[in-house]
């Protein structure tokens, strides 16, 4: 893997971070992230207090910007699946009762050899993304890791 792959794949985990963060006005009240890893996966979830229509257009955004391919967009349901070329992540933005963002992304975990590749990278795909999107809507994000 080149350092151009990896540069991509953590534009991909910064974009949906970044559309995340660019949702929202700045937040007294820090957004706490679930973190979970699963066999073949790993999951981040947060509640951000941002229209789920703006957490949505703002990964759209950030993805096209980075120059992602999108492999499916379901603009009605809020979701996004993009690529890099190495990894695969989706975001979900659902709306909730009060007006705030469930926000849930989830990518494919690398092979073994794709992890000795990406050990430069400070976080997993799931976390850059949801680390860039509080950070682009300038919301205070902490991450509490749930299982392994």
């Amino acid at each position: 893997m080149t350092k151009s792959t990896m540069k991509k794949g953590l534009s991909l985990m910064v974009v949906f971070l970044a559309i995340a963060s660019m949702m929202s006005c700045i937040a007294a009240i820090p957004v706490a992230v679930m973190y979970y890893k699963e066999a073949n996966k790993t999951k981040a979830k947060a509640e951000m207090p941002v229209p789920p229509d703006k957490v949505y257009s703002t990964a759209v955004s950030m993805a096209e910007e980075k120059g992602l391919q999108i492999v499916k967009r379901e603009d009605e349901k809020r979701y996004l699946e993009v690529t890099d070329g190495v990894q695969t992540a989706s975001l979900k933005a659902v709306p909730m009762e009060n007006g705030d963002t469930e926000i849930t992304v989830v990518a494919a975990v690398p092979s073994e050899e794709e992890k000795e590749k990406r050990k430069e990278q400070e976080k997993e795909l799931t976390l850059r993304i949801i680390d860039r999107i509080c950070e682009r809507r300038e919301v205070k994000c902490t991450i509490t890791k749930q299982k392994e």
